[in-house]
């Protein structure tokens, strides 16, 4: 699979190409990389996605919407679905219209055969243009694909509704509309090992400051650590028996594990929520309080891999 920027020269090729944000990779986009590579296989060339590393509403609002996921392992997802993926610049097209849009990035630059897209996918200026204006704009060069929504549980799945669910600490919600559990990436680095010293050491990872963190609390999670899937409880946020205020930072305790893990970059994904921390006036009690949610995850995550 190759990764590219837009660049000034065409693809080698011609393309079956879906476009859009993609932030989380969810069931719906799954759906739009799938009908994707179907008609590239039938039509014997390419398939790709184009995205941007920065999703455009980040450019047009101050801050935008947390994401699902950080933009690397978003372009590494897109990377196992499809042949090539192309990261574009919206600040470079932001102002184009619908017209050039068209002649000048899917027709010189990316020679593009097909076009799948979602039903409700705009492009151009202000968002001007529909798939129907795509469609129109085309001039028989392309076929386009507009595609409905998937829906979950009655409702069209969307970016917005898992990004909702992971804030709110559903989980198993979230998992279900992105076709896996929310997972967060970050290197291990050094703590105040209080964990260490009350019997349930703990790596501290740190993680993109851009990407949607759950609510406050205790998690069962899975850890990836070398391609070996571990156990884990895992805490989120603030900790208040130390009065610790701590911004995008999560505490792992690996169960079963007595290892080195500094400087490691480890995947955490959280399975559930097990409830929110409270402040204990002595260690003994927060040690009690720690095993017990230890416990609890050892015993969900058991549960899901007999499922699974």
């Amino acid at each position: 699979m190759k990764k590219s920027g837009t660049g000034s020269s065409s693809t080698d090729g011609d393309l079956a190409l879906t476009i859009g944000t993609f932030d989380g990779v969810h069931l719906g986009h799954q759906h739009l990389l799938d009908v994707t590579k179907n008609i590239a296989n039938a039509r014997g060339i390419e398939s790709a996605a184009y995205t941007y590393k920065v999703p455009p509403r980040r450019h047009l609002v101050e801050s935008g919407p947390p994401l699902i996921m950080d933009p690397d392992k978003k372009l590494n997802l897109l990377q196992s679905h499809v042949g090539r993926v192309i990261v574009g610049d919206f600040l470079e097209v932001r102002d184009y219209s619908p017209e050039r849009y068209v002649e000048e990035i899917l027709v010189d630059r990316l020679n593009v055969d097909a076009v799948i897209v979602g039903d409700d996918w705009r492009f151009g200026q202000n968002r001007t243009g529909s798939h129907a204006d795509l469609k129109e704009l085309s001039k028989g060069r392309f076929t386009v694909h507009p595609q409905d929504k998937v829906k979950k549980r009655g409702k069209p799945v969307s970016s917005t509704w898992i990004r909702r669910s992971i804030v709110n600490g559903e989980m198993e919600l979230a998992a279900d509309l992105l076709g896996r559990y929310p997972s967060y990436s970050g290197k291990v680095v050094r703590g105040h090992q209080i964990g260490e010293d009350i019997g349930f050491p703990t790596a501290n990872i740190e993680l993109d400051p851009r990407v949607a963190l759950p609510k406050n609390g205790n998690y069962a999670a899975f850890v990836d650590l070398g391609g070996e899937r571990l156990g884990a409880a895992v805490h989120v946020g603030n900790r208040p028996t130390f009065d610790e205020s701590r911004n995008h930072q999560i505490e792992v305790h690996l169960m079963d594990y007595d290892g080195n893990l500094y400087g490691q970059q480890l995947e955490v994904s959280l399975v559930k929520y097990l409830g929110r921390s409270q402040k204990y006036e002595k260690r003994k009690e927060l040690r009690r309080a720690i095993g017990n949610y230890v416990t609890e995850a050892k015993k969900v995550l058991k549960d899901v891999s007999a499922v699974n």
